[in-house]
């Protein structure tokens, strides 16, 4: 990912190589353009940082303009407070991962809940217990944030 400068500042973030080329028609640039070349042309490459750490809760992360950090151009990010809808939107997309990852689960163990279940009667049991553990997953306080997963029984 590239920027475009123009008397130092960002003038176009993102910038291409496309872009330079259709910015520049009668120019020929040579593959690969060099670091050297693209910086006559003000056109510099922006280093990818990872996003920073945030309370999916109540924040949510922006892309910055790039900032020239030790004489290298990285993409800055924010951390912003949430919106009213903006939490809504997250309690429920998270909300759907975590039935989706309960469903998953609670369909791995159908088999046990069929008549001819070669398993014991404690063995069945069990499994009807940590199904039901996983049906009750979304009533917990911290759902679906702080989900505290159960667990089957050691010997099934």
């Amino acid at each position: 990912m590239y920027l475009l400068t123009a008397n130092d500042t960002v003038s176009k973030f993102p910038y291409s190589l496309e872009e330079l080329r259709t910015d520049n028609p009668n120019t020929s640039f040579p593959l690969p353009i060099s670091e050297e070349e693209l910086a006559a042309w003000g056109v510099y490459e922006v280093e990818d940082q990872s996003p920073p750490a945030f309370n999916e809760q109540t924040e949510s992360i922006e892309i910055g303009a790039p900032a020239l950090v030790n004489g290298k151009w990285v993409r800055a990010w924010s951390v912003v407070a949430a919106g009213p809808e903006e939490v809504e939107r997250g309690y429920i997309a998270k909300a759907g991962l975590i039935r989706t990852e309960r469903n998953t689960l609670l369909a791995a163990t159908d088999y046990s809940q069929l008549p001819d279940y070669p398993g014991s009667s404690a063995d069945k049991a069990a499994l009807t217990q940590f199904r039901q553990a996983l049906r009750e997953v979304p009533q917990q306080s911290g759902f679906p944030w702080a989900v505290v997963w159960p667990m089957p029984d050691s010997g099934l």
